[in-house]
């Protein structure tokens, strides 16, 4: 902005950030300090508003968080409206036009506070923000983490704000700045590493297995149109060993020397962590695992019309995670399907309909899957929230924060049991979007005899949904089992 002669950005942050010396520091760069939460404080909300208002009467740029803070499990979460509403509502008022609302996406080889995130997510509270905090953190940053990356999306032009009750075009401005921000979101050395090692986990891979996979997973984007970090686009070994080699010294990754091949793994106490990266880039993944899921359930079902079973699934599944990732509207999406279904086989919906045979031959074209390493984590988590709330007899109230704590809790215990396959299953955000699906499907309200029957049905299905997804992680082991490099190939 500065070099484009353009007036300071100013950036909101959370109060929490002005501590001692650094908060003088923000301030002075251009950071406006907010509440976290003021939903009680009228007097507060009318000031913001009119700074806000003013602050864009003078054609200020304004950057916040769209989630309202970093995400805690990588991928885009739903957004806060707040300060988008705040933006333009003050455009309204003010007859302030042409508004550009421009999504960016900063990209990191290594986070330092991915640790603290996975953390938090099995249930430790944050550490408050303060000085001796931030000199500690900038005591971490001597070490290596990898290169920066940013990436700006197409603006979101509003050339007349939306009245302020105009709640639906509200959420249709942030849906399309998120679609934004997903489509800019780059592929990147880390992203894709950890992508295909929590989907061969808990096997590992070797040195070639890897880049082939690299290879398969890089060209599948390009055919795509999907961005790519530069070290993924020039196809530069020797950066790209470098990447490898930082993700290696930061403990992300395990290499094995002694053998005669190295070989690279995630140990499973890093999953949390490995699932954050994987997470950011999960969305680009999405059709394609939606269509294996689907699919791998149809051949263990073996359902007459393979066609119609197959749509039904996949409108099944995209409900089942209508609080994962964003959507476009349903003709949009099963269009996008079926163009992912014709780069995957060109004749797709005749094998799709001469069933059994069909839909073996499609998952074959289909390898290696990766569906099981996107969509596996929400499955089970979801599970261990489900079969909690089966538990419950009639008449037993949901208490929200109870049955997080629980989650938690027993959580842990079903990975021990291997109930779960992984601890990037356990998180309470995954939990709390797990509840969110319950309760707009009616089944966390108190208790009946009905909805405890819909409950253990829903638990049933979940459950299928992983074992689905263990079918499809042996079949990618086998794939890799049989790839040039794996054993004395």
């Amino acid at each position: 902005t500065y070099e484009n002669d353009m007036p300071m950005l100013h950036s909101f942050g959370g109060a929490n950030l002005d501590f001692a010396v650094m908060g003088e520091f923000f301030r002075r760069s251009g950071m406006i300090f907010i509440r976290r939460s003021f939903q009680d404080q009228p007097v507060y909300k009318l000031v913001l508003r009119h700074y806000i208002a003013w602050l864009l009467a003078k054609r200020f740029p304004l950057s916040w968080a769209f989630e309202g803070t970093r995400s805690r499990l990588g991928k885009l979460m739903p957004p806060k409206y707040g300060l988008m509403k705040y933006v333009l509502d003050a455009a309204h008022a003010t007859g302030t036009r042409d508004v550009h609302f421009v999504p960016f996406v900063t990209s990191f080889d290594l986070i330092r506070d991915v640790e603290e995130y996975a953390a938090e997510q099995t249930g430790r509270n944050k550490k408050p923000e303060s000085l001796s905090w931030f000199l500690g953190y900038m005591k971490s940053l001597k070490e290596p983490s990898g290169r920066i990356r940013l990436d700006i999306g197409n603006p979101v032009i509003i050339d007349e704000a939306p009245g302020p009750d105009d709640k639906r075009a509200l959420e249709r401005i942030a849906f399309a700045v998120a679609v934004e921000a997903n489509r800019v979101t780059p592929l990147t050395v880390t992203s894709v590493m950890c992508l295909i090692l929590l989907g061969l986990a808990p096997r590992g891979a070797t040195a070639a297995e890897l880049l082939a996979a690299i290879a398969a997973v890089t060209d599948w984007a390009r055919e795509r149109g999907i961005r790519l970090s530069s070290e993924l686009e020039s196809r530069d070994d020797s950066a790209l060993s470098a990447t490898v080699d930082t993700l290696v010294e930061s403990g992300l990754l395990t290499r094995y020397e002694a053998g005669s091949e190295n070989v690279y793994s995630i140990d499973p106490a890093k999953h949390p962590m490995a699932s954050y990266y994987r997470n950011i880039i999960a969305h680009h993944f999405l059709d394609r695992a939606m269509i294996e899921l689907a699919l791998f359930q149809l051949r263990e079902s073996g359902e007459g019309d393979a066609t119609a079973a197959f749509w039904a699934k996949i409108d099944r599944l995209r409900d089942l995670f209508k609080f994962e990732f964003f959507y476009p509207p349903r003709d949009e999406h099963r269009a996008a399907i079926e163009a992912e279904l014709a780069r995957i086989d060109p004749v797709w919906d005749r094998r799709l309909a001469s069933g059994d045979r069909g839909i073996a031959q499609l998952i074959h074209r289909c390898q290696p899957v990766v569906g099981h390493a996107i969509l596996l984590p929400f499955a089970e988590a979801y599970s261990v929230v489900a079969e909690l709330l089966t538990r419950a007899r009639p008449g037993d109230e949901v208490d929200t924060k109870t049955l997080l704590d629980t989650a938690l809790v027993e959580g842990r215990q079903a990975y021990l049991l291997r109930r779960i396959s992984s601890e990037a299953a356990i998180g309470k955000l995954l939990f709390e979007n797990g509840l969110s699906l319950m309760r707009h499907m009616g089944l966390a309200e108190t208790a009946t005899p009905d909805s405890l029957a819909a409950r253990r049905a829903l638990l049933a299905e979940l459950r299928g949904l992983a074992g689905a997804m263990e079918s499809m992680r042996l079949s990618t082991t086998a794939l890799a089992d049989k790839l040039p490099g794996a054993g004395d190939a």
